[in-house]
């Protein structure tokens, strides 16, 4: 397959009409095709959706991203419930002594 050959997928829908003439006019507003608006506006929207459900993009103010950077680089030991968390991690799960997460909660303590 060359590199400008896409694989293509076909999506249709039946709609109300006063939604086919909303999507219509928008179209026709931002100069492009109905299919084509319809593509970049339920892609860029599904996106964002899958973006916000995956925690990809976490946006901060100023102040709380100074707060966020401040609380990083003070350093803790861990607390009696983060302690027994972790024991009752190593009870339930097999105690792999190479396992990074066991290595930085061993080291804080």
């Amino acid at each position: 397959m060359s590199a400008n050959h896409l694989e293509k997928g076909r999506i249709t829908a039946r709609v109300p009409l006063n939604v086919q003439e909303t999507i219509q006019r928008a179209a026709e507003l931002t100069g492009i095709p109905v299919n084509a608006y319809i593509v970049q506006v339920v892609h860029q929207h599904a996106q964002e959706f899958i973006d916000r459900h995956e925690m990809k993009n976490i946006v901060l103010s100023e102040r709380d991203s100074e707060w966020f950077l401040e609380q990083l680089a003070k350093p803790r030991s861990p607390n009696a419930k983060l302690k027994k968390a972790l024991a009752q991690y190593r009870e339930v799960v097999d105690d792999n002594e190479d396992s990074p997460a066991l290595q930085v909660a061993e080291g804080a303590s």
